[in-house]
Parts: structure tokens; sequence; C-alpha cells
């Protein structure tokens, strides 16, 4: 088809893939797009063998970041109090930025690609996309958002998380697509039966073994149910910080918290809730406090902790044993200023409040609640599978706390649930995540949502929580399989094509 090899075709269809692929993620969750768009763009960097594939994969990323992350924008101008050109402008930076990643997969897969190979195309193909996602998630603190896995949270290769994790997903994905693409092109004098062969059985196995690994359990029920609160008072970000409204907002989480609440529960207070240093507000609350021990209540709830010259964004058992866990890995720009030597100039034209704090250091540890060990991560760790497995096999139970009312009424507190959804089922454990103005939400070991409380309402969701022991093999192996398996593809392909490394490629 004459039309389909025209290059401003190709430049279309790389585009509108990667916007169709975002519509894969919370809140639409359209899951079949994933391989579908992937596919699209495949099959689009099959068709140049030689030409500008670099833009392809630039436009492709275009679309897939520029309206997958554009709720950057709100948090830098609605609440960061940047003018509306300068959040806009930092937004598409970013953006264009991230589109980077995928325009480095096409160029790198035009290098080493084998004109006479689809299977092996293939594997290439989704060994640069899984390297190119785990170097996205660590380049620069990382940016770890949309990876293709999380578009398979609750469908069936979803499944497979417990073993391969969310990355390991991801390039399961991409490589079935890249598979149907190679079976569809097939022509009997490029392609071996063996080949052929190959592929078809790979493309029924993948999901075959993730339903296999979904009937799994990789955990166990342990101890008591747990009664579990979580409290949502949904005040706006532009007042959260707000000194003269400091106590009414304590006052709120508190009120919530007494409603009808029953003895020996967990109350969960979201990050943040007190926007001041706990030490302030210890004395004022001790009679709220006093009340909660009488009755057999724990309440954990998020606010600052200060100690020797350093602040630390924390959450903390109000009473007891005053558990603490301080916040480790920080957010660019919210929480501290990355390159600040080259970057503070533009800081002064960004207003966050309680910007400049230290990340907590040691061991992460599960904090001892309600009898249990508990795993607990504060805002955007929970996106971190890798580091949040210092927590088990220990806990028994997640608790995530944040703040999403930097993103507004954009996909973003949508996206950030399902992750949390991805980390249960990575760790089959039960999580609850508690954030200030939604979305906060129970989830069961297979990822499954118990109940929640909508974006921007104001509420309280009680819920009963089954501890859970055991290790998933994600937990005991993280990463690494995805990280060698993707290399020795990689290495493969450079392999058979040696003359690959030298060739000059027009991007």
């Amino acid at each position: 088809m004459p039309l389909l090899s025209k290059n401003w075709v190709l430049a279309l269809l790389a585009l509108l893939s990667g916007a169709g692929l975002t519509f894969s993620f919370a809140p639409y969750e359209l899951s079949l797009l994933a391989p579908i768009c992937v596919a699209v763009f495949y099959w689009v960097l099959t068709r140049k063998r030689s030409g500008k594939v670099f833009w392809f994969g630039w436009l492709f990323g275009v679309g897939y970041f520029g309206l997958g992350v554009n709720w950057v924008y709100h948090s830098l101008h609605l609440f960061g109090a940047a003018i509306a050109p300068l959040a806009a402008l930092l937004t598409f930076l970013f953006c264009l930025a991230l589109a980077l990643f995928p325009a480095i997969l096409a160029s790198l897969y035009q290098r080493f690609q084998q004109s006479h190979s689809p299977l092996s195309n293939a594997l290439l193909f989704a060994a640069l996309w899984a390297l190119l996602e785990l170097l996205r998630g660590k380049l620069f603190g990382g940016f770890p958002w949309i990876l293709v896995g999380y578009s398979q949270t609750t469908d069936l290769l979803g499944g497979l998380a417990p073993a391969v994790g969310v990355y390991g997903i991801g390039f399961l994905v991409v490589l079935w697509s890249a598979l149907a693409v190679g079976v569809l092109q097939r022509k009997s004098n490029s392609s071996s039966v063996l080949s052929l062969c190959v592929s078809v059985v790979l493309l029924c196995a993948i999901p075959v073994s993730a339903q296999i690994v979904n009937r799994q359990s990789f955990s166990a029920p342990v101890g008591s149910e747990i009664q579990v609160r979580l409290v949502q008072a949904n005040i706006p970000q532009e007042m959260k910080f707000s000194q003269e409204r400091l106590v009414n907002s304590i006052n709120l989480y508190t009120q919530l918290t007494l409603e009808n609440l029953e003895p020996n529960t967990l109350v969960v207070w979201p990050e943040t809730a007190i926007p001041t240093y706990f030490d302030r507000v210890d004395e004022g609350m001790q009679p709220f406090v006093d009340e909660m021990e009488s009755r057999g209540v724990e309440v954990l709830a998020g606010g600052f902790h200060r100690q020797d010259g350093q602040v630390y964004n924390s959450v903390r058992q109000l009473g007891g044993d005053r558990a603490l866990y301080r916040k480790r890995h920080l957010v660019p720009f919210g929480e501290f200023m990355p390159l600040r030597f080259l970057l503070e100039p533009i800081s002064a034209f960004i207003d966050i409040p309680m910007s400049d704090i230290s990340s907590g250091d040691g061991p992460h540890i599960p904090l001892q609640l309600m009898g249990e060990a508990v795993g607990v991560s504060i805002c955007y760790e929970d996106v971190y599978g890798e580091e949040m497995r210092a927590l088990l096999p220990e806990s028994t139970v997640l608790i995530n706390v944040s703040n999403d009312a930097w993103f507004g009424s954009s996909a973003a507190p949508h996206q950030h649930e399902q992750k949390a959804r991805m980390r249960a089922r990575e760790f089959a454990r039960p999580l609850v995540r508690v954030t200030n103005t939604g979305i906060s939400s129970a989830i069961d070991y297979k990822g499954r949502v118990l109940g929640r409380i909508p974006h921007d309402e104001l509420g309280v969701f009680d819920v009963q929580i089954k501890p859970r022991t055991g290790s998933t093999l994600y937990a005991k192996t993280g990463n690494w399989p995805v990280l060698i398996t993707a290399l020795m593809c990689i290495l493969l392909a450079m392999l058979q094509r040696p003359a690959g490394l030298f060739r000059q490629s027009n991007i």
C-alpha cells in the first residue's frame, strides 16, 4: 500500500500510537490498547529499514508522554505558583526529554535488527524497550510513570506480577505485540518455519503462563484481621499549608476519626495531614491521643519531623511508641531542587511549601502497628517496586500515604492508585493507600480494590484487612531477571550482526 509507505503517514501513525497507548492506563484502563498501539509503533519501524526512525520514535514519545504526564503542568502552575507560560514551558520540555527514550529505542532497534529474523527482531525490540524503561526508572532519581506494564494491572498479563514485576510484564506485552506483527508480516522466503512456530508458541504461552501464575497465591493469611479506617479530609491544596487553618485542619481529621469509631482500629491519615512539625502539635493533640489509646486505637499520621537541623517528610504513630518513618525517595522540584547549581534561578519562580527537605536514611524496615509488621511508604515511593522489596517478607500489610492534591483533577491520582494495585500484586500483600483529596483505597493481595473514597470527596472508609505472609518470586529477585534477559537478547542481536556496531545510522 503506497500510502502507508509515505513518511508523513508513518509519522502520524507513530504519534497516534503513542497517544493511544496512554488510554490503556487509569482512569481509562483500555488495556487491549497497549499491545495494539505498541504493535502499530513496531510496524512503523519495520517499514523503515533506513531513514528517520529516530524521529518516528520521538513522535511516538511526544504522543505518549504529552498525554500521559501533562499533569505536571497542574502541579507547577496551580499549586507551585509558577506562572502559566513557565509551567507550560517546563512541562513541554519535560515531555520532549522523556520522548527521547522511545527515540533512542527506535534508533538502536534499526541498528541491530535482522531483516531475515522476525523472532530475533521481536526479542530485540522488547529487550530494548525493557532496558530503556529500567533506565528511565533510575536516571536522575527516576521517573517510572506510565510504564507499559501498568496497562495490565487488572488484565490477564497482570497475573504475572508476582513472578516478574511491572517491568517484566512490560517486556512481555511488547514482545507479544512484536511477535504478532512478525507473524502477520511473514513471507515464505524470508522467515523459517521454525521461527514461525516458535513465535506462535510464544504468542500462546505468554497469556497461558499469566493465567497459571495468577492462580497461585504466593502468600498465606496470618493472624487476625485488622480493622482499618482510611481518613480523607479533602483539604484543598491551596489551603493545606495555611498556618491560619492549621488548627481547623487537624480538628477536621480528629472529627472524622472519632465518627462512629470502633475500638481496636488502625486509623490512617494521609501524607502531611499535619502540615507542620510533629513537635509543634504534640502537646495540643495529647487529649485526642489519650482518648485513642483508651479505645485501643492506633493513629498513623503524615507530617514533618525535624532533627539536628534537618526536616523530613514523615509518618508517625500518634502516641504509643511513636513509631516513625522518614521518607527516603524525594520528589525532584517538589521536595528538593536537583542540580541546584544549574536550576537555582528557576526555583525563584516556583513556590512549593516544604520543598527543601532531607532524605531519610538507615534501613527501610516495617513499623509495628496493631501487632503487625506494616511496610510504610510515602507519596510516589510506592512506584518503586524494587525499593519496596526491602519491606518484604517481614511486612504483612503495606500502607502508602500520599498527597495527590498536587495533581488537581488530572489523570495522575488514578494513575497513582493503579501503581499501588500493581505493588499489591507484585508482593501478594494487602495495601492501604490514604491521600489528602483522593483516591484513597483498600486493595487486596491480588490488586483488587475492596473499596475507595473517590477523588475530591470528604469521608472515611472502614475495612477489614487480612495480613499475609510469604514471599513472591519478584520480592526475592526484583528486576534482575528482566535486566539480565534484556541484556542477553541485545547481546545475541549484536553477535548475530557484528558489523551493526559500526554501521552508519541515518537518524
